[in-house]
């Protein structure tokens, strides 16, 4: 698969409203897409991309969330953050991994170049959705989310 090539850092995001700005000063360590039940619930759609970062190179620009906090199945918790003004879903924190943030691609000002490097719970993918060659496939939650990473440093090595 010809993958458009990364942009170089900030990526900038905000929400539907544009009260809320931020952005992400680092290299990103995934681009995944999950198809669970709940991420179809929480965006209103058949997935939802999420971009995986540290957060320590994370900055809200301007704006004020509200949390949500969110126990998976597997009993993992994350919060995720949403416009306070517009409802917008634009972060998550996971709670097991302090120093790891997911973003919503799909709030990126560029989308170009969010193309998933992995997909999860792929067992409960809606019908007609496509998987790009070099992408890995997980069947539900990975044991740990090096998988997630691994599989974005494969597709874009660093150098």
């Amino acid at each position: 698969m010809n993958r458009p090539p990364l942009p170089a850092p900030p990526h900038r995001g905000g929400c539907l409203c544009g009260d809320v700005r931020y952005a992400y000063r680092s290299r990103p360590l995934g681009l995944n897409a999950c198809h669970c039940s709940d991420c179809r619930l929480l965006s209103g759609s058949d997935y939802i991309k999420m971009v995986i970062g540290e957060r320590e190179h994370f900055a809200v620009e301007q704006g004020e969330t509200d949390v949500y906090r969110k126990r998976a199945d597997s009993g993992r918790e994350i919060d995720i953050h949403r416009c306070r003004r517009c409802g917008t879903r634009l972060w998550h924190e996971p709670l097991s991994v302090p120093r790891l943030l997911y973003f919503c691609a799909g709030t990126l000002d560029d989308v170009s170049w969010t193309i998933p490097t992995s997909h999860m719970y792929v067992d409960a993918m809606a019908p007609g959705i496509a998987v790009a060659p070099d992408a890995i496939s997980v069947p539900g939650q990975p044991t740990t989310r090096e998988t997630l990473i691994e599989a974005f440093a494969r597709v874009y090595p660093e150098g």
